[in-house]
């Protein structure tokens, strides 16, 4: 199945020049070294805000030395600022050899790119699901885990707790749709389409969920007195997502 363009995707229009002009130099600059460029992340799945999003390149090269990254930190240097992420870069043989460590990370690269120049690594591979389960339900408890210290360490502050729960929900994410995955169901969507298949997939009901990922996108805001009740809300929600995924993946399905 074909990627999408660049000019295909749903991004503002002052975010696709950058894109293009970032790309005009980075082959410009690393000439024969690149054999592939590759969009990934919000801006490559329909997720991408202006003004909150990163843009997010995996470039796949034909040797990787002291001499290139240099090169590449100078081209960030340079486009840092337009919110481009330090690129991802990789030998393909690399990342062949280590889709079983990261199958979670892969497989949003995979459902959701837009290949910029040379060859797309993902068009004649699979991520197998086995391995993908277990990083699933590690990540969620990881998720639980860090949620509890760093409130702890922010003292309970509304600041704190509005920054921790976006981090979080930034971070259950794809954990859900690896879930997916898993499970037989797509994981290909944009975010909310993703939460709103938990009540099949996990007869899970992502009501908490939905409400963090709303305000993550500045579409709500409890207000400075009300972050503790949302904080109390979304613990409560990944506290039983966690069990929920346990007791999934003790009935065989994971």
């Amino acid at each position: 199945m074909p990627t999408p363009t660049l000019h295909a995707l749903d991004l503002p229009e002052d975010v696709r020049e950058t894109l293009d002009k970032y790309l005009t130099q980075l082959k410009k600059d690393w000439h024969s070294d690149l054999e592939g460029v590759l969009l990934f992340g919000s801006a490559a799945r329909g997720d991408f805000i202006a003004g909150r999003s990163n843009i997010n390149i995996l470039v796949i090269v034909r040797h990787l030395s002291v001499d290139l990254l240099q090169r590449a930190g100078r081209l960030h240097r340079q486009w840092g600022k337009h919110q481009i992420v330090a690129p991802l870069m990789m030998i393909e043989k690399e990342l062949r050899g280590s889709c079983h460590l990261f199958p979670l990370e892969y497989l949003q690269m995979q459902d959701s790119h837009v290949l910029l120049a040379g060859r797309d690594p993902f068009a004649t591979w699979q991520i197998e699901d086995k391995w993908l389960g277990w990083q699933c339900e590690q990540e969620l408890m990881a998720n639980l885990l860090r949620l509890r210290q760093r409130f702890v360490e922010g003292e309970g502050q509304a600041e704190a707790i509005q920054a921790l729960l976006i981090l979080s929900i930034t971070a259950v994410l794809p954990c859900v749709r690896g879930l997916l995955r898993v499970l037989g169901q797509t994981s290909k969507g944009r975010d909310v389409q993703i939460l709103e298949r938990l009540p099949q997939a996990l007869q899970f009901e992502p009501t908490v969920l939905l409400e963090m990922l709303h305000m993550k996108r500045g579409m709500s805001s409890p207000g400075s007195l009300e972050w503790p009740k949302a904080f109390e809300r979304y613990l409560q929600n990944l506290e039983s997502l966690c069990k929920r995924v346990q007791t999934v993946r003790q009935e065989g399905r994971l």
